[in-house]
């Protein structure tokens, strides 16, 4: 798969490590959603001790590559099931 920029061939290749990342979930309507993942701490590392609330993990469905602006759905079209990674969402 031919991705959009080295900047999303990047961020989607080491999704669900620390920093920021992207991948795609199935919406409830079955269209793919693209994430951008942030993630504060490495799988598996522990919190840190704190009285202050902190985000660990975010999930924020974009529509356009934060890298070079090119529109996802049309650019990945059918090729969005390879990205997908649905361990990986946030549940709340």
């Amino acid at each position: 798969m031919k991705c959009c920029c080295f900047g999303f061939e990047g961020a989607s290749q080491m999704a669900g490590s620390r920093c920021f990342r992207l991948f795609t979930v199935a919406a409830e309507s079955g269209e793919p959603q693209f994430v951008l993942q942030q993630r504060a701490l490495a799988p598996g590392a522990t919190s840190p001790s704190t009285t202050h609330p902190v985000s660990i993990v975010s999930d924020t469905v974009i529509q356009f590559c934060p890298w070079c602006g090119v529109r996802l759905k049309e650019w990945y079209g059918n090729a969005c099931k390879k990205l997908e990674r649905l361990d990986l969402r946030v549940r709340i």
